[in-house]
């Protein structure tokens, strides 16, 4: 979660000094070390770190290995920052090094997962992402060795533009979409006090989403426009069914009130259902295809699913697990020796509306400015974002110090909420 932090103001910084790289074509090589350093720095860091802690929760289990996991994190923290180093001076050799080491951690990451889930014998669509999501990872990061050795080379005999959206792809939807289509049931359950009535649309939504990925990734990589199509109509089915399972999990909750980091992490989840729908129509036939900048085209998908999409969802779930995690670490243990803070005590909730408030509220300018390439409102947006970043960033920080900081008198309570123990 902090190397993830450290990404996310890495990646909004470099945003606000460069907005003119949204501008480019997305085949531009800055604009894919920004965006490896949005999706593989801050989304991919994060996830993984969420289900270092969060699937034993979920699995009734204990993580397989707590040294792989930490060699996970020391090759993908070296590993990236060299990737986008290749990426933004678009050295091949150094990109394929670094690159190699964020594979081999993906393997152990997976492993990991894959093990974990054996061990817990359980086989229910949360276990299902478990094991299909890292997968995809594993597949996305090889595919993307693959393409970087190609650009060398050039021996597979495909137009590199197309095979570079069908490697976005099978991490966007094989990786992120799998993974928030089954942890979610666990996680808005447990921090609304609700239950799934229903698993059967969360199943069709898991399942309908590998189908449609396994037929969109080729018909991407070939230009098979109505298959293209095709496709990825079945994954905007799977988000319809994903949503229909998750309102329904809702209505069930005894929390009625949502704070605003789950208020935030539906808005992202609507976020990408609006992304595969602009997805869909881009892979219609008749709109025109191609990657000059300007108009209705791929840059504007990429910002919908980055900024209104990923960043309010994970940016949302953020600002519940972490909380949770530090109180666990930092008063877990002294629970019933004395007096601790409620874990909603650690985090000041304005700061992280605010921030995720402004961060929403970029992405009107920054579509606009990338459809009608205004590098003004390219600006405005950017810089927006980047504010909201901060502010997000110093709330996080501020619950974080508690792990080595711990306070030693019980912080002021929350209104309704007791003096002693967990918040709700």
């Amino acid at each position: 979660m902090g190397l993830g932090l450290v990404w996310l103001a890495a990646a909004s910084g470099l945003l606000a000094l460069q907005p003119g790289l949204l501008g480019l074509p997305h085949v531009h090589p800055g604009v894919i070390a920004l965006t490896h350093a949005w999706v593989l720095g801050f989304f991919v860091t994060v996830a993984c770190g969420a289900v270092y802690q969060l699937a034993p929760v979920a699995l009734g289990t204990t993580l397989w290995s707590e040294r792989a996991g930490w060699w996970h994190l020391g090759l993908h923290g070296m590993g990236v920052p060299g990737m986008v180093a290749g990426f933004w001076t678009w050295n091949l050799p150094l990109l394929g090094a670094f690159g190699t080491l964020v594979a081999v951690g993906v393997f152990l990451f997976a492993v990991n997962a894959w093990v974990t889930v054996r061990r817990s014998r359980k086989t229910d669509p949360v276990a299902w992402s478990l094991i299909l999501a890292p997968a995809w990872l594993v597949v996305t990061v090889l595919v993307g060795l693959l393409l970087a050795a190609n650009r060398a080379t050039f021996f597979i005999p495909a137009d590199p533009v197309a095979l570079l959206r069908a490697h976005a792809h099978l991490g966007l939807v094989g990786f992120f979409a799998t993974l928030l289509q089954g942890v979610s049931f666990r996680l808005v359950p447990m921090f609304t006090l609700g239950e799934v009535p229903n698993w059967r649309p969360v199943k069709s939504g898991l399942w309908l989403t590998q189908a449609g990925l396994l037929g969109l990734a080729p018909a991407l990589a070939f230009h098979w426009r109505a298959a293209s199509a095709l496709f990825a109509f079945v994954v905007v089915v799977s988000f319809a069914a994903s949503g229909w399972g998750l309102a329904r999990t809702l209505a069930t909750r005894k929390k009625r009130a949502l704070d605003p980091g789950l208020k935030f992490f539906l808005c992202g989840m609507a976020g990408l259902a609006l992304a595969a729908v602009i997805g869909f129509v881009l892979a219609l036939p008749t709109v025109p295809g191609g990657s000059a900048a300007g108009g209705f085209n791929a840059m504007v998908y990429g910002v919908v699913i980055v900024a209104g999409g990923l960043l309010p969802a994970i940016g949302g779930m953020m600002c519940k697990i972490v909380p949770f995690l530090v109180w666990m670490r930092a008063y877990g243990p002294k629970v019933g020796r004395g007096p601790t803070p409620p874990a909603g005590s650690l985090a000041r909730p304005w700061l992280h509306r605010v921030g995720l408030t402004l961060q929403w509220i970029a992405v009107a300018p920054l579509v606009y400015g990338v459809w009608f390439l205004d590098i003004e409102l390219l600006r405005a947006g950017a810089w927006l974002l980047a504010i909201g970043v901060g502010f997000l960033i110093a709330d996080l920080v501020g619950v974080l110090r508690h792990l080595w900081r711990p306070l030693t008198a019980p912080a002021a309570p929350l209104r309704g909420v007791a003096r002693t123990g967990v918040s709700p």
